[in-house]
Formats: structure tokens, sequence, C-alpha cells
């Protein structure tokens, strides 16, 4: 849903009116942002010169709110390697919020050996963000465009796993990935009209299997599949 995306609504009264605007955009009545353009009124004999109660009601733009909690989070997570960050923060459809931060001297620092330190600030963040915020948002942090780096790494391992599944015609497998990850490689290989991806295992230990669709009516060869370990490099 457009957050800035406005509408007009009637009903018996304003409150039935505001009841209709929370029902479409599938809200509570505290999030939305109201307009009264009429009040309703009951005419002669209840009948001539009636009129229905009007608002105007748009989902309430929370992002500045958003941004400046995460902003505050992050910046107390990362000082003691970044004592002045600058931080560039952008919320996406209002439940991801994308947080960049520029400082080419420190950002080997921030990733940390094979982007763990990244990822324990990442987690930590939105352990906190969860508390502070009502609504189900997902902090995403970045610096020297790490993620992007890691993720076309990602991508070029599914292609690679792609070609490899349809020239020996066996399931191939990623190492364990987050859900995020999983789906970098599900995207990366949904045109590819000779393979069908899909997730395997619980938890952290999911994976995506890569199958040639040859295969799958192929007596066992499912299950008969190779775990590659492949670590990503930047």
């Amino acid at each position: 849903m457009n957050e800035s995306e406005s509408k007009v609504f009637e009903g018996k009264s304003i409150d039935d009116a505001i009841d209709t605007a929370c029902a479409h955009f599938e809200t509570e009545r505290d999030k939305l942002e109201i307009e009264i353009l009429a009040d309703s009124k009951g005419g002669i004999f209840g009948l001539v010169g009636a009129r229905k109660a009007k608002i105007r009601a748009r989902l309430r733009d929370n992002s500045e709110s958003l941004k400046q909690i995460v902003a505050e989070v992050v910046e107390h997570l990362i000082k003691p390697i970044v004592p002045s960050p600058d931080m560039e923060i952008e919320v996406e459809g209002g439940t991801r919020v994308k947080v960049t931060v520029h400082d080419e001297e420190n950002s080997g620092l921030l990733i940390g050996r094979e982007g763990q330190t990244l990822a324990s600030l990442q987690y930590l963040a939105n352990r906190i963000v969860a508390k502070k915020w009502p609504d189900p948002v997902r902090v995403q942090i970045d610096t020297g465009e790490y993620r992007e780096r890691q993720d076309d790494n990602l991508r070029q391992l599914a292609l690679h796993l792609a070609e490899k599944a349809k020239k020996i015609g066996r399931v191939q497998s990623t190492r364990p990935l987050s859900s995020y990850h999983r789906r970098v490689v599900h995207m990366a290989l949904q045109t590819d009209e000779a393979i069908t991806t899909r997730s395997k295992g619980e938890g952290s230990l999911k994976r995506v299997l890569i199958m040639p669709k040859s295969a799958r009516s192929g007596g066992g060869r499912r299950g008969n599949y190779q775990h590659h370990a492949t670590q990503q490099r930047d």
C-alpha cells in the first residue's frame, strides 16, 4: 500500500466512514491521517436533504520517526568503530530500513572477517529496534557496497550451480543461507526454464536446492544432491 495514497470514504456517521477507511487500508485508526470533509445530516424525515459523512484518509507516514530511531540505534552500536558515522537511511515499503555507512577508512573494520562483524551489528540493531518500534521492520546495514558485492557473488554461485545441475543431471545445493540470501538465489534462477529451486532444512540450516527439471522424475536422483560449501569472496 502506498503511504501517500489518499482516498475519500463515506458513511452514516464520521465513525462509520473511519471504520470503512480502516478496513480499506487494513490498519487501525491511529495509523491513519484523517481529514473530515463533511458531517452526516439527517434531513427531513431522514430522507430529504440527508447527507452522509465524508472523510479523506491515508496511511500515516511514520518513516521519519522510524529513521530517527534506527539512526540512534545504529550510531550507538558502531561508534566504537566509527566515532563520527556518516549514515544514509532509506525506508522501503514501510517494513525494511536500509542503513548505508559511508566510511572508506573503517569499512573493513565494520564488515569484519567474512562479514561477521557487520552481521552481528545488524542482528543487534534489529533486536533493539524491535523493542522501540511497534510494527515489524527489518534493518539492513551496509558499508563499502559489501551487501551488493555479496549478493552479486551469490547470484554468480547460483548460476554456476544451475549450469552444473543441467550438465550432470543432478540436484545441486548451496550452503546454509539466511532467508534474504535464499531469496537472492531463487530470484537469480527464476527465469531459467530448465531449473527449479526450493528451500530445504530447518532454521539457520536452510539451503536452496537447485534441480534440473528433467531430474525431478528421474527415479531417486532428486535426493542425491551434492553439497557445495563455496565461500563468497569480497
